[in-house]
């Protein structure tokens, strides 16, 4: 039999739903409803956490990337710094000496004089006036102890012996210093410096804190079998006065201690200095370092007790081969001890000085940078592969995460 629906809609579902049996639903249908709901809220959350981790990450090893790129560049770093690595030389000698400021200087085996600049890191040939030859350079290594090309503490200055051969009696080489030669190297200009009278061949040349040449001369012996004194000598480069200092060798900013230079290149246990009342001292080299000692010049005072000195290692040290390093001096208690690699292979010559002012304060750790890498940045092209991988992590998150929710509801 055929029920003829009623005009009124409403009035036919309410006899649908008298004539029908209820259907049973569950007590806590509302409750899971709910709880289901808010899971789905959770993992929305966790997706768009997720790929904000996983963007940000890649963002944030970018950026690591430049800064790391930044800090190894080749750019210029302002004020200047020691390079982590002394790069060879290219080129020709050049004329321009206004490079700004010097972080290295040192003497080729060829007899060339190189300064490395502190802005960039490259290591230019240059041509210094009145630069001794190499002749006389070879001469004069048989006798000098330390370096004979100095940059200044703060690397705007370089200074050497304009020193000069000539045959002596009996063929015996003779060597007459007319002038130290100081060049400025923010406007190239070169000065000329009286020498400190009645010296002879240069021994060593250094700068003292406060802008003074400190050189060890040879004096003029007294018989034929003596053996010339050993003379220090400060020298106001502005002025051309000399005075004479009862300390050789390195003088510390204080006064008070130098470091004296090695009478030869034997390996030693320990470091020589002298202080101002007369007395020596030294400071013992560390062993587990260097078991069978090494040959240690000094080049520069970082501070009033730091020593900034060039070690040439035996076979069997800890770092063989020629570096840089930075210790305390014997004038200060064991508890302030410290010894610290500066710069690793530094070229074969004994003319080798630093602008000791680019060395940073120590701050008592020993993962400081003392120095700074100048090679090439890292091309932003390599990077690229990162970033893929990234965003392919990305969506592998959002697409699990995906899946998971379907699954829970």
């Amino acid at each position: 039999m055929t029920t003829q629906p009623d005009p009124d809609l409403r009035t036919t579902l309410h006899r649908i739903a008298d004539s029908s049996a209820p259907m049973p639903v569950a007590d806590d249908l509302w409750q899971r409803g709910r709880a289901a709901r808010r899971r789905g809220q959770v993992l929305a959350v966790a997706a768009v956490l997720a790929l904000i981790v996983s963007v940000g990450g890649v963002a944030t090893l970018v950026s690591t990337n430049d800064r790391e790129a930044r800090t190894a560049s080749s750019g210029e770093v302002e004020g200047g710094a020691i390079p982590s690595t002394i790069e060879d030389p290219e080129g020709q000698p050049i004329t321009e000496l206004a490079i700004g400021r010097a972080s290295v200087a040192y003497v080729e085996e060829t007899g060339t004089p190189v300064l490395v600049d502190a802005t960039t890191g490259v290591a230019h040939r240059v041509e210094l006036p009145s630069f001794p030859d190499l002749q006389v350079l070879d001469l004069l290594a048989d006798r000098s102890t330390g370096p004979l090309l100095a940059v200044s503490p703060d690397g705007r200055q370089v200074a050497y012996a304009a020193t000069v051969f000539a045959e002596g009696p009996a063929g015996q080489p003779s060597f007459s210093t007319s002038r130290y030669v100081v060049v400025d190297l923010t406007t190239g200009v070169s000065d000329l410096v009286d020498v400190p009278p009645g010296t002879g061949t240069p021994r060593a040349i250094s700068w003292t804190a406060d802008g003074q040449l400190a050189v060890d001369v040879y004096g003029f012996a007294t018989a034929d079998d003596v053996e010339p004194p050993v003379e220090s000598w400060t020298i106001d480069p502005d002025t051309g006065a000399s005075r004479k200092t009862p300390l050789t060798g390195v003088p510390a900013p204080g006064g008070g201690i130098s470091a004296t230079y090695p009478l030869g290149d034997e390996a030693t246990a320990a470091v020589p200095f002298q202080t101002a009342d007369g007395t020596d001292a030294d400071r013992e080299l560390p062993s587990d370092l260097y078991p069978d000692g090494a040959a240690v010049t000094p080049v520069g005072w970082a501070d009033d007790s730091l020593l900034v000195a060039r070690v040439d290692a035996p076979a069997g040290s800890y770092v063989e081969g020629r570096h840089l390093v930075i210790f305390t001096s014997p004038d200060r208690p064991e508890s302030e001890w410290t010894y610290r690699f500066l710069v690793r292979d530094v070229p074969d010559t004994s003319s080798l000085s630093i602008a000791v002012d680019l060395v940073p304060d120590l701050d008592g750790t020993s993962s400081q940078q003392l120095t700074h890498d100048f090679t090439q940045p890292t091309d932003q092209r390599d990077i690229s592969w990162i970033i893929g991988l990234g965003v392919a992590a990305a969506i592998a998150v959002l697409m699990g995460l995906r899946r998971l929710w379907r699954r829970l509801t």
